[in-house]
């Protein structure tokens, strides 16, 4: 790996996790390095290829962009191609670098791919063209806008919504001429986070993203997502004891990795409700020495991605953890047979908060597609002998993304 592909490897785990990023993943079949940078999360897969390029002024301006774009762009359609379609051939037989473990892939059939170069030592005034080029719509970035756009558009969903709006707005016909991504991105995120529809063709102001990181609502909202981090906390400390094997409980990977998909594909204003639900829950915000959390507790939110969690919260007390996870549990089955329409429930439990004190977080992931008359006789009964949510208060939250 060379400096610019690291550099860009290092940026993706950050915000995808090193779990679903794959630096130089190696094809089985002719054992060569199938791209760049890979990021895997289910359905989604992004194909990234780094170039670093840098031409020498040959006094001609046409030239220099043409050597330049035969060596970085050409080079970088031709690699993104080729792995997609390995990829759709050969998913089953694609390893990371070490070739220690196969990479699993979602079904072709539900898979949604994107494509992106990164070009390292592109000159200003050379043009970064993207688009389809005939198998797929590819975007390009450079050193300068690539992580610009990974910090503010820092997890998966946020990102592939905006290439995904990126793509439906230039294949639609229209047009917009800017001068760096980040601009684009500021129309972006002005508008609610879409692009324009009325119109064919667009000037974009230079340098507008500057002008947009500097307005007050735009300050106020990066105040008001520190919380959110909160939930790429919770993530991190399960990805970690899940890598060293460390996780107490359950041996089952399986589980405990849909879960983690399922959190990590909340988007970033997501993260900051679900942030400040789990944070009230646990009574962060209240006076700990006046004010006291029942025995056990336990909350439904259900987030605007579909997903259903539940949080449970428990005195501090020793060999407490199997118990726990059995009351985490059966409240589980409670909150699908309340909300027989979600699919996919996640479980968290922990400790009522003591500033300076320890925690342990438990965590499970329920798939439940159907839901039977059986199963709704039952734990309704359930519900009624364990007095589980029979009389919930229900309390609904607004958040804004950009604070008035």
């Amino acid at each position: 790996m060379n400096i610019s592909e690291k550099i860009v490897s290092d940026i993706c785990k950050n915000s995808f996790l090193s779990f679903w990023s794959f630096p130089n993943p190696i094809r089985t079949d002719d054992n060569k390095e199938l791209t760049d940078i890979l990021i895997v999360n289910d359905p989604y897969v992004i194909i990234i290829s780094v170039k670093a390029i840098n031409i020498k002024h040959s006094g001609n301006r046409e030239v220099d962009i043409q050597r330049w774009q035969n060596k970085a762009i050409e080079k970088s359609y031709k690699q993104i191609y080729g792995a997609e379609r390995a990829i759709l051939n050969f998913h089953k037989d694609i390893l990371t670098f070490d070739k220690k473990y196969s990479i699993k892939f979602p079904d072709p059939d539900k898979m949604k791919v994107y494509r992106i170069g990164i070009s390292f030592g592109r000159r200003e005034d050379f043009p970064l063209p993207f688009g389809n080029q005939g198998k797929g719509f590819i975007h390009f970035f450079d050193q300068q806008s690539f992580p610009i756009l990974l910090k503010e558009l820092d997890t998966i969903t946020d990102f592939v919504d905006y290439l995904d709006a990126k793509e439906k707005f230039f294949n639609s016909g229209k047009n917009a001429y800017f001068k760096s991504e980040e601009d684009l991105l500021a129309i972006y995120l002005h508008r609610g986070r879409k692009f324009p529809e009325n119109i064919d063709e667009t000037m974009i102001q230079e340098n507008i993203w500057e002008k947009l990181i500097q307005r007050d609502e735009f300050c106020d909202r990066k105040i008001q997502e520190k919380e959110s981090y909160i939930w790429d906390g919770i993530i991190e400390v399960f990805f970690r004891d899940m890598s060293q094997e460390q996780l107490l409980l359950t041996n089952d990977f399986y589980e405990v990795e849909q879960a983690l998909r399922a959190m990590s594909k909340e988007s970033r204003f997501n993260r900051m409700s679900l942030s400040k639900i789990f944070l009230d829950f646990i009574g962060y915000y209240e006076d700990i020495i006046y004010y006291k959390k029942p025995e056990v507790e336990s909350r439904i939110v259900q987030s605007k991605s579909g997903v259903v969690y539940v949080f449970l919260l428990d005195k501090h007390r020793e060999n407490n953890r199997e118990i726990r996870s059995n009351k985490l549990k059966l409240r589980c089955f409670a909150a699908k047979n309340m909300f027989k329409e979600d699919k996919k429930i996640v479980r968290i439990a922990t400790e009522q908060y003591i500033k300076g004190g320890g925690y342990s977080f438990d965590l499970y992931y329920m798939y439940l597609p159907e839901w039977s008359e059986e199963a709704i006789k039952f734990f309704d009964q359930m519900q009624k002998d364990l007095s589980y949510f029979t009389n919930p208060n229900i309390n609904k939250k607004h958040f804004e993304e950009y604070p008035k």
